[in-house]
């Protein structure tokens, strides 16, 4: 579970930043700074988008975030074998379901006795150390 936060620590910082550019790079273009309340939710709203985009582009197209390579982990299906594209994109799909429903699905694995999240059980995939090549 520690290497799972771990990665998304990292990719929740990789996404910060890319947030803080944007913001930077729309203040310096409109020469304004937006009142506080539609920055806010302008903020938030650009955070979701760059965080579902992020691991939407990831892990469909390359199958792991810098996050889950800086943790050493990897996508594996229960019956071992690997992961077709097209289950990673229901994956991510699933992901935003459980982020969704108020992170419900996120606080599920600390309820499962295998520490699986609902998008970990609908996919029936989950995040291992990486195997050694």
């Amino acid at each position: 579970m520690s290497r799972r936060i771990l990665a998304g620590v990292a990719d929740g910082v990789f996404v910060a930043v890319a947030v803080a550019l944007f913001g930077y790079i729309f203040v310096r273009i409109t020469g304004m700074m937006p009142s506080p309340r539609p920055a806010i939710v302008g903020g938030i709203l650009l955070t979701v988008v760059f965080w579902f985009g992020y691991q939407y582009l990831m892990l469909v197209y390359s199958g792991t975030t810098l996050g889950l390579k800086l943790a050493g982990l990897e996508l594996n299906r229960f019956d071992g074998s690997t992961v077709p594209r097209r289950l990673r994109k229901w994956r991510v799909l699933a992901s935003a379901l459980s982020g969704i429903s108020l992170c419900l699905g996120y606080a599920w694995c600390y309820l499962d006795e295998d520490q699986l999240c609902w998008h970990d059980r609908i996919t029936r995939t989950y995040m291992a150390t990486q195997a050694k090549r």
